[in-house]
């Protein structure tokens, strides 16, 4: 799974630049061409890494550098699809409990400085998984009920991993042995916890990274400090690492593809997100100009933009992250709230238990003003999604998109479809706030909720206002959001890289964003379960069930949470016909919606937003952060021709 950046910043960032070459670099593949090659490309970014520990960590601001450094086993084409990539070839058995991946001979793991270390043997399989659950990787509940024995190595029932499924046969036969048919799995097997560790490199960087005897405090495998305490497989090399400065990734010259890394330099610069015309300052510039940027409306030269680029300007698809607002359910941290008695706490938090209280908001957050405050009015609607899943992201066998099956599951009668907004209605509003006052009598309005943002970030100030402004006015006041403005720091420790409930200092968050990483709903929908769920700990502020209290699993109860898992777990158990696995999921996932316990948003905005850029369309692997198989040019792209390769590209993807 991965853990987006807030939405604001994100936005902000997402038209990442690059320069491009105006010669050829020496030792450039033919294959690059005259007018794709780059020395030295620039991005941005706004997050630094926190961990190289690719088999742990599942941070999007550490994957979007992990995914360049380490390969699979597989990989996404273009279009989507999964292809063979450390595994030459790889099949499964009649019922999908065993797959067996035969690994390409002569792939080389690298040392930082690009010196030889070893080859990439199957054992590697072995040694990363072990790592992983021994350091409680966070992407552990993906494949922790699904590799046989691996639940009980995690729990302490077992000390031998080799009664864990993951074998290596031989030096290039890895086989994974599964407690259930997953059809799937293949598209499992490119994510980060199933990716290789030399075993011999791993327990040489501290007697704490023994397999077999962890201890964290004493092994140094992963540190983002040390770009030594890695090995490197993937397309690129990790050189430089400046916290709030720049990071640089170079070609990895011993790569098993590299014929198809057209990119030699890729460096990464700083930026907060406070200028929102920095993107296109970096496109202009002579010297090493950004290779894409956003248009904001938030940028005082919007409407010049807009003009001045009005040949070269176009707008995307939507892509396959949600970002969405979450409630704090159990709040217990109030370092930052303009709350002055212990009642308006309590007063608060009975209305966020409360699910017409929840649903009244839903409907009076004007999403479609929110998105129009950083983004052109004209295309707002685009961004807007409304089940968490993207629509159609699976179908069942007679062609039924996903949404269709969650809308025939809600008790709403709701047009789910995305790039419109069936929920914003002021007189649903006023049902369900009076529903919510009769339901808590002893509760005084109007209810404040503390929402905390990026104070640095323009465009995340103006959305969080908009936000703020239309529940105000669709309540008629009843529902009143305070903002906390604070330092990116403070935003980052609390927000995106909040660990548990006490660092969730909010009454509501807008700062859930995920992505997919596996074909099947669950690769979203696991987020919300409160046995495992990521979101459920990091956002939603209680603490999942084995560890709460008797008051925290009470509001796991209260609010659904415990039908919800009941759902997930039934969906999960079908096995053997997925048009039943996916309505099962869709129950979950309308039980969610029909409580107002996620509040989709939107997609990624940038994906949809107005853009200019020099980068190769539709190229690199969809859905990936890999930059191998992208291509730059020198002259930005016509949107003209972007028009008629996204129409190309669309017509193959959606009719495989």
């Amino acid at each position: 799974m991965k853990k987006f950046m807030n939405a604001a910043l994100a936005f902000a960032l997402l038209a990442a630049g690059c320069s491009a070459s105006s010669n050829v670099p020496a030792g450039t593949n033919e294959a690059a061409s005259n007018d794709v090659a780059s020395e030295d490309l620039y991005f941005v970014y706004g997050t630094d890494v926190k961990s190289l520990d690719y088999v742990t960590s599942m941070s999007h601001s550490d994957i979007e550098i992990n995914e360049n450094l380490v390969d699979g086993l597989t990989e996404t084409d273009r279009y989507g699809n999964y292809i063979p990539c450390l595994a030459e070839s790889y099949e499964k058995n009649e019922d999908a409990t065993e797959w067996t991946f035969k690994l390409r001979q002569g792939v080389k793991w690298v040392t930082n400085s690009g010196e030889h270390y070893a080859d990439v043997k199957a054992d590697d399989f072995v040694a990363g998984l072990q790592h992983a659950t021994e350091f409680e990787s966070q992407m552990l509940p993906l494949v922790q009920g699904l590799i046989v024995g691996l639940d009980d190595y995690a729990n302490g029932r077992t000390q031998d991993f080799s009664t864990v499924g993951v074998e290596a046969v031989d030096d290039y036969t890895v086989v994974y042995h599964l407690t259930k048919p997953c059809t799937y799995f293949d598209t499992m097997a490119a994510f980060g916890i199933l990716l290789p560790v030399n075993r011999e490199f791993l327990e040489a960087q501290g007697e704490g990274c023994k397999l077999g005897a962890p201890d964290k405090q004493a092994c140094s495998f992963g540190d983002a400090g040390d770009l030594s305490r890695i090995l490197y497989n993937g397309g690129y090399i990790f050189t430089a690492n400046d916290a709030k400065s720049k990071q640089v990734l170079v070609k990895n010259p011993n790569y098993w593809d590299e014929e198809h890394v057209y990119i030699n330099k890729m460096t990464f610069i700083y930026i907060d997100g406070s200028d929102p015309s920095a993107t296109v300052t970096g496109f202009e510039q002579a010297e090493n100009p950004y290779c894409a940027a956003s248009l904001l409306t938030s940028s005082d030269k919007f409407e010049e933009y807009l003009e001045q680029y009005k040949d070269i300007r176009f707008t995307g698809e939507q892509d396959t992250s949600t970002f969405g607002t979450t409630f704090n359910l159990n709040r217990v941290n109030y370092n930052h709230t303009y709350k002055e008695t212990e009642k308006q706490k309590e007063d608060t938090k009975k209305a966020i238990l409360n699910k017409n209280f929840r649903l009244a908001f839903k409907f009076a957050h004007d999403r479609v003003a929110e998105v129009s405050s950083v983004v052109d009015e004209t295309i707002a609607r685009n961004a807007i999604r409304n089940i968490e899943i993207p629509y159609a992201f699976v179908k069942t066998s007679d062609g039924v998109p996903y949404g269709d099956l969650v809308a025939e599951a809600s008790e709403f009668d709701f047009d789910l479809h995305e790039g419109q907004d069936p929920f914003t209605n002021k007189e649903l509003v006023k049902k369900h706030l009076d529903l919510a006052k009769k339901e808590l009598p002893d509760v005084e309005w109007p209810i404040h909720l503390d929402l905390m943002i990026d104070e640095t970030i323009k465009s995340g100030v103006a959305r969080v206002t908009s936000i703020a402004q239309s529940v105000k006015d669709n309540s008629d006041g009843d529902i009143i959001i305070d903002l906390s403005y604070v330092d990116a720091d403070t935003f980052a420790n609390s927000a995106y890289f909040s660990t548990g409930p006490r660092d969730a200092d909010w009454d509501i968050s807008v700062s859930t964003g995920w992505g997919p990483d596996y074909m099947d709903p669950m690769t979203y929908l696991h987020i919300f379960s409160p046995v495992d769920g990521e979101t459920v700990s990091s956002t939603m502020g209680i603490d999942l069930l084995e560890v709460g209290s008797a008051e925290n699993n009470k509001v796991i109860e209260q609010v659904g949470l415990l039908k919800y898992q009941e759902l997930l777990e039934e969906a999960d158990a079908i096995v053997d016909d997925n048009d039943a696995r996916y309505r099962k999921f869709a129950e979950a996932e309308a039980l969610l919606l029909d409580n107002a316990l996620f509040l989709p948003g939107t997609t990624l905005l940038g994906s949809v937003n107005w853009r200019i850029s020099r980068v190769e369309p539709f190229q690199a692997g969809y859905g990936l952060d890999k930059k191998k198989h992208a291509k730059i040019r020198k002259e930005p792209i016509s949107a003209e021709e972007y028009a008629k390769l996204r129409a190309e590209w669309k017509k193959v993807r959606e009719g495989q």
